[in-house]
C-alpha cells in the first residue's frame, strides 16, 4: 500500500544573490534599449529633413499640377455625389405600394418572370407566363385597376411551342404612379 508523504510548504522567500549571468543580461537589455532609442531619433530626424526639403522643392510650376489634381478629385467627388443622390432618390420611391399591388395581382394561372422598373422614366415592364390567353388578359385587366399603376398595356405575347403545356409568354408596360 502506498502511504502519502507529508507535504512541506515553505512560504518564506529566500533571496539568492544575482548571478553574473543575470547582471550581464540586464546590462545587455539596457544597451539594446539605448541603441534602439538612438536609432529611432536618427530616423525621425532624417524623415523631418526629407519632408522639409520636399516642401522647399515645390515650385510654382507644381501648383498648377496640384490644382489639376484637386480638380480631378473634385470631379470624381461630384460624380460620386451624383451617384449617391440617384441611389437615395431610388430608395425614396414608394416601392412598397408597387410590390404590394404586384403581389395582390398574383394568380394561380399566371407566373411573373421578370419585373424591370425604370425609375427615371417611372415605367415598369413585367414579363410573365400564363396558362392561356384568358388568364393573361385577366391579369392585364387586373393590373389596369391597380392604384400604383396606370396606362397598363400588353406589349407582346407568344405561345411557347417548346413546352408541353404551351403557356403564353407576355410582356406588359405600365406607368408607375408616384404620389407624394
Amino acid at each position: 500500500m502506498n502511504t502519502l508523504q507529508p507535504l512541506s510548504l515553505d512560504y518564506q522567500r529566500h533571496r539568492r544573490p544575482a548571478s553574473r549571468q543575470d547582471l550581464a543580461l540586464l546590462i545587455g537589455a539596457l544597451i539594446a534599449t539605448v541603441l534602439i532609442g538612438v536609432h529611432y531619433l536618427n530616423i525621425s530626424a532624417a524623415t523631418e529633413t526629407l519632408e522639409i526639403n520636399q516642401a522647399a522643392e515645390r515650385k510654382p510650376g507644381h501648383a498648377a499640377l496640384d490644382t489639376r489634381l484637386a480638380s480631378l478629385d473634385a470631379q470624381q467627388l461630384k460624380a460620386e455625389v451624383k451617384q449617391a443622390n440617384a441611389v437615395l432618390s431610388q430608395l425614396a420611391l414608394p416601392w412598397e405600394k408597387l410590390f404590394a399591388d404586384l403581389d395582390a395581382s398574383q394568380h394561380e394561372r399566371v407566373a411573373l418572370l421578370v419585373i424591370e422598373p425604370d425609375t427615371e422614366k417611372r415605367v415598369i415592364k413585367v414579363t410573365g407566363e400564363a396558362r392561356d390567353f384568358a388568364a393573361m388578359l385577366g391579369y392585364v385587366s387586373y393590373l389596369q385597376g391597380a392604384p400604383s399603376l396606370t396606362g397598363v398595356y400588353l406589349q407582346n405575347h407568344h405561345i411557347e411551342q417548346q413546352s408541353a403545356e404551351r403557356p403564353v409568354r407576355f410582356s406588359l408596360l405600365a406607368s408607375w404612379v408616384i404620389k407624394p
